[in-house]
């Protein structure tokens, strides 16, 4: 994993700070999932008198609130409520500020829940947005990548950046069973290490992650901690530039980020080295990787990974 050259950050703009009681939206669609993102981002509300976590909620959602139920909103008031440090949620001070911006991928992803494809892991599993990284996580305890007691946190890691960098949640699980068997973080080939592989060398992923010098002590981190690198090489690597990443966009951002000058969809890409393959036209190694041979290799590791994967399964296992 290279990275291209640093670009200089441009200056982040400031949240607008709203009157809470100024802020209820017009109608937004239940599975216009961008539409909500963009609208979520980046507010900051202050508490008065009488506000709960539950009912800035409701009013930040506007009329899309009608297409959750009360236990989805309460969901999202504790995460509103854990990201601003607020230890308990059902307790906010008049005159408080509030960030909501941590809400806006867990929002959209309840309210396209309707119209995603494939979305029942089995007979008696539970509805879920992301199914893939659903099935990754599952597997990913079964298999002692992930502790029981991290699953949901290393969940809501992962949507925060899908939000701040503008991916699919379910692409980046298919990065990691490709990278690193979903979300290992012991994984390595000797030179790259961890989740999505950071690679010793110059201007590579190691040392983009602040691991230049002591590349293979990112093998000690959690998945947890490895996320906080993953997050620091998406922005040192311009990911949201390329945005709302495509499938293709994010892998070759973790692969080899110059290849994603190239394009087209079926031009041989530049990417030095054996890979697996997976990733090859026709899955022949001394063939060439393009834009389709990636996406379609990335989908059909996955299914293969996680074809006998189910979430109600795995959860009885780890009980």
């Amino acid at each position: 994993m290279e990275i291209r050259t640093k670009v200089n950050d441009q200056a982040a703009s400031a949240a607008n700070e709203r009157s809470a009681r100024s802020r209820i939206r017009e109608a937004v669609p239940a599975t216009s999932f961008r539409q909500v993102v963009q609208e979520a981002n980046n507010d900051v509300v202050r508490v008065q008198r009488g506000d709960t976590l539950v009912s800035l909620t409701r009013q930040y959602l506007g009329d899309s609130a009608t297409q959750l139920n009360n236990s989805q909103i309460y969901d999202l008031a504790k995460n509103i409520a854990r990201e601003n440090g607020i230890h308990n949620p059902d307790r906010i001070m008049p005159g408080q500020q509030i960030n909501m911006a941590p809400m806006s991928t867990l929002a959209a992803l309840k309210l396209r829940q309707g119209g995603v494809e494939g979305v029942h892991m089995s007979e008696d599993s539970t509805p879920t947005a992301a199914p893939i990284l659903e099935k990754t996580l599952a597997r990913a305890v079964s298999k002692g990548y992930v502790s029981p007691q991290e699953q949901r946190a290393v969940r809501d890691k992962i949507l925060q950046l899908a939000s701040r960098h503008g991916f699919s949640p379910d692409d980046f699980a298919r990065t990691t069973l490709m990278e690193s068997d979903g979300l290992n973080p012991r994984a390595s080939n000797g030179s790259c290490h961890g989740i999505i592989q950071f690679c010793s060398g110059g201007n590579r992923g190691a040392a983009s992650a602040g691991y230049a010098k002591n590349p293979k002590d990112i093998l000690s981190l959690s998945v947890l901690q490895q996320l906080d690198l993953v997050d620091r090489y998406f922005a040192d690597t311009r990911l949201k530039d390329f945005g709302p990443a495509s499938l293709d966009n994010l892998y070759l951002t973790v692969l080899t980020p110059n290849a994603r000058n190239e394009t087209r969809p079926n031009v041989p890409l530049n990417i030095a080295g054996r890979q697996a393959s997976y990733l090859y036209e026709g899955r022949d190694p001394s063939g060439v990787i393009t834009r389709n041979s990636i996406v379609n290799g990335l989908k059909l590791n996955a299914r293969d990974r996680l074809s006998d994967v189910t979430v109600a399964r795995v959860e009885r296992e780890v009980m």
